[in-house]
């Protein structure tokens, strides 16, 4: 039986919490496609399931972690609004947009940023699409987010954090946990395989990331532990926020960053090709020259010969003349 997923269940009680309305995980009889079925409901064999036809079982990562798991939600007003509905939804989307680390796990948004037309944002291409065959008008209503399949086990709150983050202390005072930052820049080498983790602990949970391929990543610092705090950058990274994580204590490597200092060998490189191909030219052209001015001079050199045989042969006419 096509069943909620913990996540997607958290997910809907922060959304109420933070008073939106949820709408519901899975998919109601009407529902004969979709993210909002697992696999149960789409593949029933007599229908209305769509199987192999079903678009979200398409994809690579739908098909590798299809379960009988529902992979969507629907979010209804906010505080009794359509309008923050609405508003909520164009943050979201934007959110998405500029930082891949939320992004990874979305399949779409269908929303209405308006309450007239109704636009579809897609993470596969990080654009939004409107027009026939992009949401069609109960999306005026209520916002359509579904995921990839196999992210089933994975964090969804965490991309509508920022939204309702409160910039307050606590009740009665209190202080953020003290870490240990460097007063030099630095930057950590984080291998292919290594893990970092969404939580101080370092323990397992759901947020938690492999990193692969292998790259450089922000140090923002370390723990007394010695964990260290990094910021997550994607492989493509085009995000001017980065959200952290954490690794544990010698699972990368932490290098300084160099300061007024410019490594410029590939651009010279680049500038030098030219100027190469340049001085190769003028060397033949100036070789072409020289071979054609000693080519010159000998033919002078002969001219000069002739002219000389030829006042000597006048001038022994001349005499005989005489």
């Amino acid at each position: 039986m096509t069943y909620t997923p913990a996540p997607l269940k958290a997910l809907g009680a922060y959304w109420t919490a933070h008073g939106g309305v949820n709408l519901g995980v899975v998919g109601n009889a009407a529902h004969t496609s979709g993210y909002h079925l697992g696999r149960d409901r789409i593949y029933d064999g007599t229908g209305p399931g769509l199987g192999d036809n079903d678009y979200s079982v398409k994809l690579a990562r739908d098909k590798a972690g299809l379960t009988n798991a529902a992979s969507a939600i629907d979010l209804g007003k906010l505080n009794g609004s359509l309008p923050q509905l609405r508003e909520f939804s164009i943050w979201l989307v934007a959110e998405l947009m500029a930082k891949p680390m939320y992004r990874r796990d979305f399949r779409e948004v269908i929303y209405s940023p308006d309450g007239v037309k109704v636009q579809r944002y897609s993470a596969l291409d990080n654009l939004i699409h409107t027009g026939p065959g992009n949401g069609d008008a109960s999306h005026t209503g209520h916002t359509h987010l579904s995921y990839l399949r196999d992210s089933e086990g994975r964090d969804k709150i965490a991309a509508f954090a920022g939204y309702f983050a409160v910039v307050a202390p606590p009740a009665g005072g209190g202080t953020v946990d003290q870490f240990i930052t460097y007063a030099k820049p630095k930057v950590a080498t984080v291998p292919t395989g290594t893990w970092i983790y969404d939580n101080e602990a370092c323990a397992a949970a759901a947020g938690n990331i492999q990193v692969s391929p292998g790259r450089t990543m922000p140090v923002a610092g370390k723990n007394a532990a010695g964990t260290v705090i990094l910021g997550y950058i994607d492989t493509t990274p085009t995000e001017t926020e980065v959200r952290t994580y954490f690794a544990k204590a010698g699972s990368v490597t932490i290098k300084d960053v160099p300061v007024g200092v410019t490594d410029c060998t590939a651009a010279v490189a680049a500038a030098v090709a030219p100027l190469q191909a340049q001085v190769g030219v003028l060397q033949t052209a100036l070789q072409q020259a020289e071979s054609a001015r000693v080519a010159a001079l000998a033919l002078a050199d002969e001219a000069a010969a002739i002219e000389k045989d030829r006042i000597a042969a006048a001038e022994g006419a001349r005499i005989r003349a005489i």
